[in-house]
């Protein structure tokens, strides 16, 4: 990096979390990385993807809102205590948090400034290794441990009472969720075991006394764009109605 330029807008990534990438700013990225990758609860190291040298001192605050302007949906939020804390992480892939950068530097005439960061050979096995762990099938009884009990016994009851409409339906499980599935392997939603509540991730049905629940940020996906949260055994006949509606858009 040349004296003219104070630091960089930078693009990480971690195959840890595949989905998403951290954006900011630095004055010196390579101390930012070396903080970040102190610890130990993280299985893989975060590792700088592109960057963008910049002539004045930013903050992270003024990149961020320079993303949120394009779409605020993107954004990682989590609530801790009642308060919202947004984060650096981004809901997209790589490529796309580079086009945004590329944009800003066509815009600006620097796009010289602009760096690709060739992957070394670990990084690559690393990404490698992370896929394959990601792609291990999982059992329930896996996917179960520490989970609610009360709520299994809820979302095994909606499935049976599915299955027992459509017998061609299957679940499978992922490391995040469990995905109920048509015969022809399209999902019909996927099913979240949260500590105190079910969220189901769906279509949005077509019938106004089935919307009951909300739409899903455009960060989430492109299809499954409807979600209804439940935890008393009551509502099991109304979440079904809704796979069934779902069902039937997609069959």
């Amino acid at each position: 990096m040349s004296e003219d330029n104070i630091g960089v807008i930078y693009i990480l990534t971690n195959p840890s979390f595949p989905k998403y990438v951290k954006i900011g700013y630095s004055d010196n990225v390579n101390k930012r990385l070396e903080e970040l990758n102190r610890s130990e609860c993280i299985p893989f190291a975060f590792r700088l993807y592109a960057y963008y040298k910049v002539q004045n001192r930013l903050s992270d605050k003024k990149v961020h809102e320079l993303i949120d302007g394009l779409n605020p949906e993107l954004r990682s939020v989590e609530n801790i205590d009642g308060k919202e804390r947004k984060r650096e992480f981004y809901a997209m892939q790589k490529e796309q948090a580079y086009n945004i950068l590329k944009s800003i530097a066509i815009i600006n005439n620097l796009e010289e400034n602009l760096v690709l960061v060739e992957p070394t050979k670990e990084e690559l096995e690393e990404e490698a290794e992370a896929s394959e762990i990601e792609n291990i099938p999982l059992s329930f009884e896996q996917f179960y441990i520490n989970k609610n009990k009360n709520l299994i016994k809820l979302h095994e009851k909606l499935f049976e009472k599915l299955k027992k409409i459509y017998n061609e339906v299957y679940e499978e499980v992922t490391p995040n969720y469990i995905a109920i599935r048509n015969g022809k392997g399209k999902n019909i939603c996927e099913v979240h075991i949260y500590k105190s509540k079910i969220l189901i991730i769906t279509k949005k049905p077509t019938k106004e006394d089935l919307l009951i629940g909300e739409k899903v940020p455009e960060k989430y996906l492109w299809s499954l764009n409807y979600r209804v949260y439940f935890d008393s055994e009551k509502d099991i006949d109304k979440v079904v109605e809704i796979l069934k509606d779902v069902y039937e858009q997609i069959k």
